[in-house]
């Protein structure tokens, strides 16, 4: 009897600690994610789940802390982790799906919002988000309809109305697109892709000088959604945009300041007009040289025209104010491949790495540098690290040889 007491005691105590313990390092994960420290709130989750390799929450929240450093596949392992211990909690799904579209896994995605939506019929962004997915894949009227269901769920989902009026732009019923845009920015006036999506609508019209105030308005405040965007079978023809630009430079009745430069520059960027671009950029800078916004385009201005020395002195003097911008390490080491520095490429992007180590197209690039400078097992070693963190979905691989 007193051996029985004693195990019991034993147990209770043994349990105790797990659970003071489990909670030490449930509350240090969220201490070292309110402080940004998220490889910190990654360590404390990997020794909660070592202490409980069943606590499903620890899981989806490591999940969600991978997302944040963009390792999106380590993200989808968490989050299928995670369903292996509870099958039916929407939210994971949903997670899990944003991840796969961050790595181009479209059809991977649409399942995943498909079980969201089964076990929560109520969440908007599902049948949204599912509906983005099928106008990539073409399937307008499966991409209507979750548009429709998604405001059925919530009528103030505002970029929704933008989405259907891109669709219905697609068919060129323009009136009623432009209308449901306008409708996207009366609910929100910041409803950035109404905007593009307005812009190139009344492209196809030959609007051009009127499609310019609309990518003015939202270069001004979000000059880098527009990578993120879909426009379908929507003809982007930035020639027809030559005389209204050009009429858009001529104006000289606007205020003489760096930022309005900027803005200016941007917009040519946008469209193409890259020695304008340069032009404004320069004006931008001349008013203030510590305008860092402004480097970073000109250098990208200079390396669409193949001034590449320029290029890579205005990514230098950007990254002066921005150290861990991994992005333009990656840009910079594509203007010294150009010139044919292979071994500095190879240095840059190993920097853009260093900042994020999860980008398959980093990996692929090092890798046909490595192998065009003869290191072949190392190259292979970045084409495959490439393929395994999702850049199978966004590249193709036959062309190298590696195993």
């Amino acid at each position: 009897m007193k051996i029985s007491i004693t195990i019991l005691l034993l147990f209770n105590a043994l349990n105790f600690y797990c659970q003071s313990k489990a909670e030490e390092l449930r509350d240090c994960s969220s201490q070292k994610y309110y402080v940004e420290d998220f490889k910190g709130s990654i360590e404390c989750l990997d020794k909660l789940i070592a202490l409980n390799p069943k606590d499903s929450s620890a899981y989806n929240n490591r999940g969600l802390i991978k997302e944040i450093l963009k390792d999106y596949c380590g993200a989808i392992k968490d989050y299928t982790l995670q369903m292996n211990i509870d099958a039916t909690f929407a939210d994971t799904y949903f997670f899990r799906a944003m991840a796969k579209d961050k790595i181009n896994d479209i059809k991977g995605a649409i399942l995943d919002y498909n079980k969201t939506v089964e076990y929560e019929p109520k969440n908007s962004d599902a049948y949204y988000f599912r509906g983005l997915n099928q106008f990539k894949l073409k399937n307008n009227n499966a991409a209507l309809k979750d548009y429709k269901r998604a405001l059925e769920k919530r009528e103030d989902n505002y970029t929704v109305y933008a989405d259907i009026g891109l669709i219905k732009a697609q068919s060129k019923n323009y009136k009623l697109a432009l209308n449901y845009c306008n409708k996207a920015i009366a609910l929100d006036k910041r409803c950035d892709k109404a905007y593009y999506y307005k812009g190139w609508i009344k492209a196809q019209q030959n609007k051009y000088f009127e499609a310019i105030k609309d990518f003015e308005i939202v270069l001004n405040y979000n000059p880098n959604l527009e990578k993120e965007l879909n426009y379908g079978n929507l003809k982007l023809k930035y020639k027809g945009f030559k005389l209204a630009l050009s009429k858009y430079n001529k104006e000289l009745n606007f205020e003489k300041t760096d930022s309005t430069y900027l803005k200016r520059g941007l917009l040519n960027y946008y469209l193409k007009d890259y020695k304008n671009t340069i032009q404004n950029l320069n004006r931008a800078l001349e008013l203030n040289p510590n305008l860092a916004a402004a480097h970073i385009y000109r250098a990208q201005a200079f390396g669409k025209t193949n001034h590449t020395y320029e290029s890579i002195s205005d990514y230098k003097k950007y990254l002066e104010f921005d150290t861990k911008n991994d992005i333009a390490y990656f840009n910079m080491a594509l203007e010294y491949e150009k010139n044919k520095e292979l071994d500095i490429s190879i240095v840059t992007i190993s920097k853009a790495i260093e900042i994020n180590p999860y980008d398959p197209e980093y990996y692929l690039k090092r890798g046909q540098l490595l192998l065009k400078s003869t290191n072949g097992i190392k190259g292979c070693e970045d084409v495959i690290t490439s393929k395994k963190l999702g850049g199978i979905y966004q590249f193709d691989y036959k062309k190298y040889k590696c195993k």
